[in-house]
């Protein structure tokens, strides 16, 4: 496979990626709510001298305990948000970055697979 192939693969990928962090960042908007709380539940997990805390911990306190309308319906937060929201918070808060652990999204992991074996083909779809 040439080079080529590969550059826009990777270019395919990324658009992919900037196009699900657009759509987050568009619901983020459309829910400060949410943000407001997963902010200040995390901050308080910090003061309580938490080094590390769960995303999905934070995101099931909301769904539970707290009556915020949210555009993804019945749930609140959908289980793809959880992981932008942790990520969202290390780039708001660079003070507490790695507060949350995150693995790297499916094209990012993709993208990096392609770019570290260029001789080889990088499974898009698993």
């Amino acid at each position: 496979m040439s080079h080529e192939h590969y550059k826009s693969t990777v270019d395919m990928l990324q658009s992919r990626l900037d196009a699900r962090r657009k759509r987050f960042l568009k619901w983020l908007s459309e829910n400060p709510d949410v943000w407001i709380e997963f902010v200040n539940l995390s901050l308080m997990a910090i003061r309580s001298g938490r080094k590390h805390y769960s995303a999905w911990l934070i995101a099931a306190r909301i769904r539970c305990d707290r009556e915020i309308m949210s555009s993804d319906g019945d749930y609140k937060i959908s289980n793809e948000r959880i992981g932008w929201l942790a990520r969202y918070f290390h780039h708001k808060y660079p003070d507490h970055k790695g507060f949350y652990k995150t693995r790297p999204l499916k094209e990012e992991k993709q993208i990096e697979e392609l770019l570290a074996r260029p001789n080889n083909v990088v499974q898009l779809h698993r």
